[in-house]
């Protein structure tokens, strides 16, 4: 049976180049694309206008007649999808499947092509294509290229250039800004004298010529966009160990700070850090996509010895700077800055790698105790090089710190004062007057004003429990400092116990050596028992017992606050095992969790000072979906007609005397208030309720399950 072979026409030509190119500025960059493939470190862009020309060229490593029969030839050819990676600095593929041969073809009439293999730089392939023609073919396989290879014995520079004529499309400022969007993310942001094959793989300019000075105005602009959208700048150097830097925010608030370095023995270096914000949208055109991956290719730290870059720093996977260790570790607080500069939760604006742009320079020609490797590729880990890290870490800090100040002030700033949405029924109300009779309009404002009056009664009652939550809130961390600042102490007592444990073995009187001895005893259970006591402050000094909120087991959260609160108990048991095992707390943090039962045990303590039978039991109930625990103990009991009083600031009716006081028994008041304020927060009722026989008081802690 006869076969036919397909063809193809033409004209296909001028219709793929129209739907896959589209626009001039993305032809041109399909060119550009094809130097980076090519393995250049340098592409030119010659946009004549005046002479209707256009010449794309590179250095890379160009073509010989095969390639260039083979790959440039023949449109679609998948070459790029099987080789995945550049033949000698193995750089990722950009070029679409030749569509660069099509960009030409859109761009203008005709094309010639100049290139030189770096396998052979004794020859240069030159050749001609009159697109007119190649569409008149009628076959796009008799669709010809003239061409012809120059052997004259002298040697060429090897790369390609690409030469179009007769162009098919105006050029303005709009089309030269579109060409730099398109190629800004191929050049990256720091480049110096290359030693490293890593330093040539990412070594790439692209240089555009025009008499048009604002079209190179314009491309320039563009292409550098990248390095001017900056959120933060960081600026410092070193003289000696004295450092000095300067912050400046693109809201134009800069910040100078004095600090210095210690033990230096780093003469000098400087460097300067641009940190960005990658989210929403960015200026100057840049997609946060394309941004991001250009941050995660060449973001970082570098750093440069007298020019020459050091290509170990700067690659994501070397953090020399340890600021993802910071992130993957949760830490908060810096250990560089000074006392006054570490606030709460201060590195949470640490940023990471994958947003900074930031170099470094020093000179190791010229400096005395820092020293590079026999490698060439990094620095030795000598005290230069630790005073280096010191420097470059504590302007991260600080602009982690002064972030979070910022952050703190602006939402200040965003509170409004607004008139009371219920106020805002009465404004309606009055608007409609007219058309609501005499009779039910009266009856109606009475109504609200009743409703309004009671909503303002509770408003009062609820902004006066707020500011008392303030009030404990600064006396909370007040206490937390102090029961820092109390370990600390303890540590000193302990050695003043055993120095006197030391005067008792020297001593051989026997009335004074057993004096000492009941003294050190004395010393001694004081301090075992202060430090039980400042042990019920261990939950609110961990940040993350604060942060996190989940279900906890109760059984093992009232266990755990059992043992905390021990040592003001004087022996009164606390009876669990009347408690669900599996019963699960509603979600809440376990600071809130520890502030409740910690403060009803108190109270239950105080209720059985002179309590002849002295027990607390704690129990768990189920009824249907709702989760109740109870809490019973044996002291003087609660008047349940007048309880909820207790939980009014400041209320207490169980008297204490002085000597008791003197163990630590009675309190405040505040108790209850407390309990009940963070109870309603976690969506819990709390309430006294008749208690089982045999017991005095009851304390329920109620919920309804939803899970």
């Amino acid at each position: 049976m006869p076969t036919l072979n397909f063809t193809v026409d033409s004209a296909l030509l001028a219709e793929l180049g129209e739907r896959l190119v589209g626009r001039p500025y993305i032809a041109v960059a399909e060119l550009v694309k094809n130097g980076y493939d090519a393995d250049a470190t340098k592409v030119w862009i010659e946009l004549e206008p005046q002479k209707d020309r256009i010449v794309v060229g590179d250095n890379g490593h160009g073509m010989d007649f095969q390639e260039f029969k083979n790959f440039w030839m023949r449109l679609g050819s998948t070459h790029k999808l099987i080789q995945r990676v550049s033949r000698n600095f193995k750089r990722p593929m950009t070029g679409s499947k030749g569509v660069g041969r099509l960009a030409v073809q859109y761009l203008a009439e005709e094309m010639e092509i100049f290139t030189v293999s770096e396998r052979d730089v004794t020859k240069r392939l030159k050749a001609h294509v009159k697109w007119k023609e190649a569409v008149k073919a009628g076959d796009l396989t008799k669709a010809t290229a003239e061409y012809e290879i120059e052997n004259s014995g002298q040697s060429f520079k090897h790369g390609t250039e690409i030469v179009l004529t007769h162009l098919k499309h105006p050029w303005d400022a709009e089309q030269i800004q579109g060409l730099a969007r398109e190629v800004w993310w191929l050049e990256p942001p720091f480049r110096g004298r290359v030693r490293h094959l890593e330093d040539q793989r990412n070594d790439f300019s692209i240089e555009f010529f025009s008499k048009e000075e604002k079209y190179k105005k314009v491309f320039n602009e563009q292409m550098h966009a990248i390095l001017d959208i900056w959120h933060a700048r960081l600026v410092g150097k070193n003289d000696n160990g004295k450092g000095t830097l300067s912050l400046e925010f693109v809201d134009k608030e800069t910040i100078i700070e004095n600090f210095s370095i210690p033990n230096c023995t780093l003469e000098n270096g400087d460097f300067e850090i641009r940190i960005y914000h990658l989210e929403h949208r960015q200026p100057r055109g840049i997609s946060v996509g394309e941004a991001r991956k250009y941050f995660n290719a060449y973001g970082g730290v570098h750093v440069y010895d007298g020019g020459f870059h050091l290509p170990y720093y700067g690659n994501p996977l070397n953090d020399w700077l340890k600021v993802e260790f910071a992130h993957s570790h949760r830490l908060t607080l810096s250990e560089l800055l000074p006392k006054k500069y570490r606030v709460e939760q201060g590195l949470q604006f640490l940023p990471t790698l994958s947003r900074i742009f930031g170099v470094v320079n020093v000179n190791t020609a010229k400096e005395e105790e820092l020293r590079i490797l026999i490698t060439r590729d990094r620095l030795q880990e000598t005290n230069a090089f630790k005073n280096l890290i010191f420097m470059v870490r504590y302007a991260l800090d600080f602009y982690a710190y002064k972030e979070k100040l910022r952050n703190l002030e602006e939402a200040e700033e965003k509170k409004e004062v607004e008139k009371p949405k219920y106020r805002k029924v009465e404004d309606v109300l009055e608007k409609y007057q007219a058309e609501i009779p005499e009779k039910t309009f009266g009856e109606l404002r009475q109504e609200v004003k009743k409703v309004t009056d009671e909503i303002e009664t509770e408003a009062e009652s609820t902004a006066k429990q707020v500011g008392l939550m303030g009030s404990l809130a600064t006396a909370g961390i007040s206490a937390l400092a102090a029961q820092h600042e109390t370990r600390v102490q303890f540590d000193t007592i302990d050695d003043i116990i055993e120095s006197i444990g030391l005067l008792e073995a020297e001593i051989k009187e026997d009335r004074l050596r057993n004096k000492l001895r009941e003294l050190k005893k004395s010393l001694s259970s004081w301090v075992d028992r202060t430090r039980a006591a400042n042990a019920l402050f261990s939950y609110f000094a961990d940040s993350e017992n604060v942060k996190t909120r989940k279900r906890f087991l109760a059984k093992k959260v009232i266990e755990e606050i059992r043992e905390q609160v021990e040592p003001l108990a004087r022996g009164i048991p606390i009876r669990t095992s009347e408690l669900e095992n599996n019963l699960l707390l509603p979600e809440a943090s376990i600071v809130e969790w520890s502030s409740i039962f910690q403060n009803v045990f108190l109270n239950a303590f105080n209720a059985m000072v002179d309590s002849e039978r002295k027990l607390i039991a704690v129990s768990s109930k189920r009824n249907d979906k709702i989760r109740e625990i109870l809490i019973q103990d044996t002291g003087c009991g609660v008047d349940l007609d007048e309880a909820e009083v207790f939980f009014e600031p400041f209320e207490r009716r169980v008297k204490i005397s002085p000597e008791r006081r003197t163990l630590g028994y009675g309190g405040m008041g505040l108790g209850l208030t407390i309990v009940r304020l963070i109870a309603r927060n976690i969506g819990c009722e709390v309430k006294f309720v008749k208690p089982n026989e045999g017991f005095k008081t009851a304390f329920s802690l109620k919920w309804m399950e939803t899970e």
